[in-house]
């Protein structure tokens, strides 16, 4: 296991904090500096179109979180198995009803081995529910290729497993919050991206993201995507100061080179906070799979509940000792 050092070990070494966490994300591995909680899809989302519905259970929006591997994931430990079984019910009569429509547009249930999951097919693409370990899952696929997309989608629910928290599996596959799709395929579409909190210190946001490079993205290099993020991606606040006179510096995720930078937020309500940024630029035409990277650090000291807030040192260390431990599982 992976153990900070200097600051961090400092902040996990106190009665307030636990040990480290092992976590992955998509492909990759990370520790993270205490016990953590990850923001999942809000159970409302499940039934019906919702902004900025991926949050931790006081709120607080994820806006950067993303669950796609070959489709898109919906996930929530918010759903009683209850609650879940009339999900699945909505669906099955949603179906039913559909069996007057054309056959090229009528929906049709797709044969599972999973015990409480329920599969479907219609035009444009396929779809299932499942329910692991306390989790609700919706997964959906597009395609035009009806029988490709019902294809995938019984071949990610076969492969799909609960994942405990500090459970990173040896065997190669996506992890996604509580979730691992085992597999060893190349993936179409791979944007996962979590973001975390730390028990301890609910003001420290912790957002990694793990990016298949595509031929028909934009190519930013690491630096420009950096720079990028800061002034438009994330919509930090007002304004943000990079600090040093020469604020790139160069920093490697898995031993490959990046650029990272940190900065002071001003948030809209001229309160102030600290970012740590590391950007890694992908490479799709490299003969192994080399995504994009992206760690974020953050402080949120609105979301501190009550607690005394880390300092801007400390975020930049935290940042630092995380970025140290990436490597590809």
């Amino acid at each position: 296991m992976f153990v900070a050092s200097g600051l961090v070990i400092a902040l996990i070494s106190s009665p307030a904090c636990s040990a480290p966490q092992e976590e992955c994300v998509g492909r990759y591995r990370l520790t993270l500096p205490g016990e953590a909680v990850a923001a999942l899809t809000t159970a409302k989302a499940f039934r019906e179109p919702q902004g900025a519905n991926i949050r931790f259970s006081d709120g607080l929006i994820a806006p950067l979180s993303s669950f796609i591997y070959d489709g898109t994931f919906y996930i929530t430990d918010a759903m009683t198995r209850d609650d879940y079984d009339a999900l699945v019910d909505t669906m099955k009569d949603r179906i039913a009803a559909g069996q007057d429509k054309a056959p090229d547009e009528r929906p049709s249930a797709l044969p599972v081995r999973d015990v409480g999951a329920y599969a479907w097919s219609g035009r444009g693409g396929a779809a299932f529910y499942a329910f692991k370990d306390g989790k609700a899952v919706s997964f959906v696929t597009k395609s035009e290729d009806r029988r490709a997309a019902s294809a995938k989608a019984l071949e990610i629910l076969a492969e799909l497993q609960p994942r405990g928290a500090g459970d990173v599996p040896a065997e190669p596959g996506v992890c996604l919050p509580g979730l691992f799709v085992k597999t060893s395929q190349d993936d179409r579409a791979r944007i996962v991206g979590v973001t975390y909190r730390l028990k301890s210190h609910p003001d420290v946001m912790i957002f990694f993201l793990d990016s298949k490079a595509l031929k028909n993205q934009p190519k930013l290099t690491s630096r420009q995507k950096n720079e990028f993020v800061w002034t438009s991606e994330f919509g930090v606040g007002k304004a943000v100061k990079l600090h040093g006179a020469f604020p790139w510096r160069s920093v490697k995720l898995d031993g490959r080179e990046g650029v990272g930078s940190f900065g002071t937020i001003t948030r809209k309500d001229d309160s102030t906070d600290y970012g740590y940024l590391v950007t890694v630029q992908g490479d799709p035409d490299a003969a192994t799979d080399t995504p994009d990277l992206l760690l974020y650090v953050v402080r949120n000291d609105a979301a501190s509940q009550g607690k005394t807030p880390v300092t801007a040192d400390e975020i930049e260390k935290i940042g630092e000792e995380i970025a140290a431990s990436i490597k590809r599982r």
